[in-house]
């Protein structure tokens, strides 16, 4: 039976997978808090007050991509190369599920579609973000300082989520209820597709840096795959929803690591019985 903290023990211990999701993580919060900043200064004069909020967003993203980075000291001199296909953030962008980026690329000031669209890019994948590294926090880290990271960014990525809320119900409450909808679900559908996609490309650079069999390979790719199916049949009708927000895991005190020359004490997963599902394991989002 695949149980969720075995497998992500086994990821995040392994000095090649920790390093190979942490360049991930590292690389899209880096990238993304720069065009966050630059994308702030092209809001329109009717949404300015939104811009020092997203501003400030940018700039702990870039924060977070040089703490995550600090962490992969201990892996190697340099970050891992980042697999395009596992890049869940350059996923979204070039399926055109935020044309604020491409705008700000070229230098075009933003309409206030864009920006309500900019929004809904950044709820989605804060969503997911959110949720998985709440997860995350639970374990018990062995590498120094990168408990107290995961919470930090989940911290930044939870007051993230609830900024694009605010600003889309700001949109709602002038009367644009259907567009905020109709971009809420496009934007969820896309979050999904490039979050299966991401998911299925780290697991397989990560079974071939672990040492996977095809059957165990196998089975995870498929708990992705049903996940996807879920959230494209139940969880896009949750997702236009403003209020109330989604519940989150509540982040965990930091576990304590086992004394020197013990294991660690047997766990038993919460609410989870015999085990986890398999799709939720090693397929972070780095891209938030």
């Amino acid at each position: 039976m695949l149980r969720r903290r075995d497998l992500v023990r086994e990821v995040l211990d392994d000095d090649a997978s920790f390093r190979l999701l942490c360049s991930l993580a590292a690389a899209a919060q880096a990238r993304n808090g720069r065009e966050n900043r630059r994308i702030a200064a092209l809001v329109p004069q009717g949404r300015r007050g939104l811009a020092p909020a997203m501003a400030r967003y940018g700039e702990l993203q870039e924060r977070h991509a040089r703490l995550l980075t600090g962490l992969l000291a201990d892996c190697g001199p340099e970050p891992a190369e980042v697999p395009p296909e596992a890049d869940h953030a350059a996923l979204l962008e070039r399926r055109g599920s935020c044309p604020a980026h491409a705008r700000m690329r070229c230098g075009q000031p933003l309409s206030e579609r864009d920006v309500l669209a900019h929004l809904a890019h950044g709820h989605a994948a804060s969503a997911r973000a959110a949720g998985w590294l709440a997860r995350l926090a639970g374990y018990a880290f062995a590498r120094p300082g990168a408990g107290e990271a995961v919470r930090e960014v989940c911290r930044a990525e939870r007051e993230h989520l609830a900024w694009c809320r605010e600003g889309m119900l700001g949109f709602a409450r002038a009367g644009h209820v259907a567009a905020v909808e109709l971009v809420l679900r496009e934007n969820a559908l896309a979050e999904a597709r490039a979050h299966r996609d991401a998911a299925l490309a780290v697991l397989a650079r990560t079974g071939h840096l672990l040492g996977w069999s095809m059957a165990r390979s196998v089975v995870l790719e498929g708990g992705v795959q049903a996940r996807y199916a879920y959230e494209r049949l139940v969880g896009r009708h949750r997702a236009v929803r403003l209020d109330p927000l989604p519940a989150l895991p509540a982040l965990p005190a930091l576990p304590a690591l086992p004394a020197p020359g013990r294991g660690p004490e047997p766990e038993a997963e919460p609410g989870s019985g015999a085990g986890a599902r398999p799709g939720d394991a090693a397929t972070a989002s780095p891209g938030a």
